[in-house]
């Protein structure tokens, strides 16, 4: 699987990390890293960091009662979350098509959290602090 949208979910997941940083205030000095990596890991996050094609396939698979194509634990409740969210949007609007609902969610709404394992996020924020290169 390729990450068509790598770099703007780091700036993002970065974006959210000294956000949750700055709420802190002061706390944020006693605060273990790993706590607020996790706070910025299970928030909202701007949008799925997937592509269009990835999305449908996996989707599709999940309403045809299979399970999506990935290993991650993490990445499958994206799938399902994304599914969840397109189901919504599809008894909403009974007249949509499957794919214009799911381009509709994947361009409008925002993803219920960053789907990464902490580990990740605390690798991604590291690199981000040294300078950002990939």
């Amino acid at each position: 699987m390729e990450l068509y949208y790598k770099e703007e979910r780091d700036r993002d997941l970065y974006r959210a990390y000294n956000a949750a940083l700055k709420s802190l205030g002061k706390a944020a000095l006693d605060t273990p890293r790993e706590k607020v990596i996790r706070r910025v890991v299970y928030s909202v996050a701007p949008r799925f960091y997937i592509s269009y094609e990835e999305a449908r396939r996996n989707v599709k698979r999940i309403f045809s009662g299979q399970s999506p194509r990935c290993a991650s634990a993490v990445r499958i409740a994206m799938y399902n979350d994304l599914a969840n969210l397109l189901a919504g949007y599809l008894r909403r609007r009974p007249r949509a098509t499957f794919n214009e609902a799911l381009c509709a969610v994947l361009a409008e709404k925002p993803a219920p959290r960053f789907y990464l394992s902490e580990r990740s996020a605390l690798l991604i924020i590291y690199r981000m602090q040294r300078g950002g290169a990939s």
